[in-house]
């Protein structure tokens, strides 16, 4: 999902990065992923994040820039991440 920009960057910063989503309902429940999220900073990707996936009352909400995970199936190389 790009934002539409008309002419202008969007505002929170010049570029926006990928945020995955983690969750959990209750304090018993593991942190699980939710979803993906696009951001122009920390600040906004916690906001978008908690806007987008609002549909339970979370205990505990996370986001994590995409670029942050490491791989561990493929011996170091990062695999490609398919823009929507």
């Amino acid at each position: 999902m790009k934002p539409k920009h008309i002419g202008r960057a969007e505002l929170g910063g010049p570029a926006t990065k990928f945020y995955e989503v983690f969750a959990r309902a209750t304090s018993e429940d593991v942190l699980a992923h939710v979803g993906s999220i696009e951001a122009p900073n920390d600040d906004l990707a916690q906001v978008r994040a908690w806007y987008v996936y609002d549909q339970l009352p979370w205990k505990e909400m996370c986001v994590v820039p995409t670029e942050a995970f490491i791989s561990v199936t493929e011996r170091g190389a990062r695999g490609k991440i398919r823009e929507m």
